[in-house]
Protein backbone atom coordinates (compact mmCIF):
# COMPACT_ATOMS: atom_id res chain seq x y z
CA UNK A 1 0.00 0.00 0.00
CA UNK A 2 3.16 2.41 0.67
CA UNK A 3 4.27 1.80 -2.94
CA UNK A 4 1.12 2.93 -4.05
CA UNK A 5 1.41 6.20 -1.91
CA UNK A 6 4.66 6.48 -3.11
CA UNK A 7 3.52 6.24 -6.62
CA UNK A 8 0.63 8.77 -5.94
CA UNK A 9 2.41 11.29 -4.42
CA UNK A 10 5.38 11.15 -7.40
CA UNK A 11 2.73 11.17 -9.89
CA UNK A 12 1.11 14.53 -8.13
CA UNK A 13 4.42 16.34 -7.63
CA UNK A 14 5.34 15.34 -11.09
CA UNK A 15 2.02 17.12 -12.57
CA UNK A 16 2.61 20.05 -10.01
CA UNK A 17 6.18 20.40 -11.72
CA UNK A 18 5.10 20.35 -15.18
CA UNK A 19 2.29 22.56 -14.18
CA UNK A 20 4.82 25.10 -12.86
CA UNK A 21 7.64 24.14 -15.99
CA UNK A 22 4.47 25.43 -18.25
CA UNK A 23 3.87 28.56 -16.98
CA UNK A 24 7.42 29.63 -16.68
CA UNK A 25 7.57 28.58 -19.97
CA UNK A 26 4.76 30.95 -21.26
CA UNK A 27 6.03 33.53 -19.29
CA UNK A 28 9.90 33.54 -20.25
CA UNK A 29 8.54 33.44 -24.15
CA UNK A 30 6.49 36.20 -23.49
CA UNK A 31 9.01 38.34 -22.52
CA UNK A 32 11.32 37.38 -25.15
CA UNK A 33 8.74 38.21 -27.99
CA UNK A 34 8.52 41.61 -25.59
CA UNK A 35 11.87 42.18 -25.59
CA UNK A 36 12.20 41.71 -29.28
CA UNK A 37 9.46 43.99 -30.06
CA UNK A 38 10.71 46.92 -27.82
CA UNK A 39 14.42 46.66 -29.91
CA UNK A 40 12.22 46.68 -32.94
CA UNK A 41 10.09 49.43 -31.94
CA UNK A 42 12.78 51.76 -30.71
CA UNK A 43 13.58 53.30 -34.51
CA UNK A 44 9.89 53.99 -34.86
CA UNK A 45 9.09 55.36 -31.42
CA UNK A 46 9.25 59.22 -32.86
CA UNK A 47 6.79 58.17 -35.64
CA UNK A 48 4.65 55.68 -34.18
CA UNK A 49 4.41 56.80 -30.60
CA UNK A 50 0.97 55.44 -29.19
CA UNK A 51 1.25 52.50 -31.31
CA UNK A 52 4.29 51.17 -29.46
CA UNK A 53 2.41 51.86 -25.85
CA UNK A 54 -0.91 50.12 -27.67
CA UNK A 55 1.41 46.70 -28.90
CA UNK A 56 3.10 46.75 -25.38
CA UNK A 57 0.07 46.19 -23.72
CA UNK A 58 -1.32 44.08 -26.22
CA UNK A 59 1.81 41.69 -25.60
CA UNK A 60 1.63 42.08 -21.90
CA UNK A 61 -1.98 41.13 -21.90
CA UNK A 62 -1.84 38.02 -24.55
CA UNK A 63 1.30 36.84 -22.29
CA UNK A 64 -0.99 37.05 -19.11
CA UNK A 65 -4.37 35.13 -20.48
CA UNK A 66 -1.86 32.56 -21.69
CA UNK A 67 0.11 32.02 -18.52
CA UNK A 68 -3.33 32.23 -16.58
CA UNK A 69 -5.09 29.52 -19.38
CA UNK A 70 -2.37 27.12 -18.63
CA UNK A 71 -2.85 27.68 -15.55
CA UNK A 72 -6.11 26.40 -15.58
CA UNK A 73 -5.29 23.81 -17.64
CA UNK A 74 -2.87 22.52 -15.26
CA UNK A 75 -5.22 22.77 -12.54
CA UNK A 76 -7.70 20.60 -14.38
CA UNK A 77 -5.53 18.05 -15.19
CA UNK A 78 -4.09 18.15 -11.54
CA UNK A 79 -7.91 17.89 -10.81
CA UNK A 80 -8.88 15.28 -12.94
CA UNK A 81 -5.41 12.96 -12.77
CA UNK A 82 -6.46 13.06 -8.66
CA UNK A 83 -9.84 11.90 -9.13
CA UNK A 84 -8.63 9.31 -11.37
CA UNK A 85 -6.37 7.78 -8.88
CA UNK A 86 -8.88 8.28 -5.73
CA UNK A 87 -11.17 5.96 -7.89
CA UNK A 88 -7.94 3.53 -8.60
CA UNK A 89 -7.76 3.07 -4.96
CA UNK A 90 -11.30 3.15 -4.28
CA UNK A 91 -11.83 6.11 -2.31
CA UNK A 92 -14.25 8.52 -2.58
CA UNK A 93 -13.76 11.98 -4.22
CA UNK A 94 -15.50 15.57 -3.41
CA UNK A 95 -17.97 14.75 -5.79
CA UNK A 96 -18.95 11.28 -4.21
CA UNK A 97 -19.05 12.91 -0.73
CA UNK A 98 -21.82 15.58 -1.97
CA UNK A 99 -23.65 13.29 -3.21
CA UNK A 100 -24.01 10.95 -0.24
CA UNK A 101 -24.63 14.00 1.94
CA UNK A 102 -27.61 15.03 0.03
CA UNK A 103 -28.88 11.34 0.09
CA UNK A 104 -28.23 11.48 4.14
CA UNK A 105 -30.32 14.59 4.50
CA UNK A 106 -32.92 13.40 2.49
CA UNK A 107 -33.12 10.31 4.67
CA UNK A 108 -32.82 12.11 7.82
CA UNK A 109 -35.23 14.28 6.68
CA UNK A 110 -37.53 11.18 5.67
CA UNK A 111 -36.78 9.19 9.67
CA UNK A 112 -37.81 12.80 11.23
CA UNK A 113 -40.76 12.64 9.70
CA UNK A 114 -41.66 9.10 10.43
CA UNK A 115 -40.75 9.50 14.13
CA UNK A 116 -43.31 12.82 13.69
CA UNK A 117 -46.30 10.48 12.17
CA UNK A 118 -45.28 7.30 15.04
CA UNK A 119 -45.43 9.42 17.73
CA UNK A 120 -48.98 11.06 16.28
CA UNK A 121 -50.16 7.55 16.10
CA UNK A 122 -49.08 6.27 19.45
CA UNK A 123 -51.23 9.53 20.51
CA UNK A 124 -53.81 8.72 19.20
CA UNK A 125 -54.26 5.20 20.19
CA UNK A 126 -53.11 5.82 23.88
CA UNK A 127 -56.18 8.22 24.32
CA UNK A 128 -57.71 7.46 27.27
CA UNK A 129 -61.36 6.23 26.74
CA UNK A 130 -63.54 7.53 29.63
CA UNK A 131 -66.93 7.40 28.22
CA UNK A 132 -66.66 3.67 26.98
CA UNK A 133 -64.73 2.41 29.67
CA UNK A 134 -68.21 4.36 32.37
CA UNK A 135 -70.69 2.26 30.30
CA UNK A 136 -68.90 -0.80 30.53
CA UNK A 137 -68.14 -0.84 33.78
CA UNK A 138 -72.05 0.36 34.59
CA UNK A 139 -73.07 -3.04 32.90
CA UNK A 140 -73.20 -6.11 34.09
CA UNK A 141 -73.54 -9.62 33.05
CA UNK A 142 -76.87 -11.51 32.50
CA UNK A 143 -78.54 -11.70 36.36
CA UNK A 144 -79.04 -15.07 37.53
CA UNK A 145 -82.45 -15.19 39.48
Amino acid sequence: MSEVIEHVKAAGRNLWLAGLGAVAEVEEGGREIFGRLVERGRPLEGKLEGTQKKLTEAVDEKASKAARELGKLVEETVEFESRGMLKKLNLMTREDVKILTARLETLSKKLDEYAVRREAAATKTTKPKTTKTVKAAGKSGPKKG
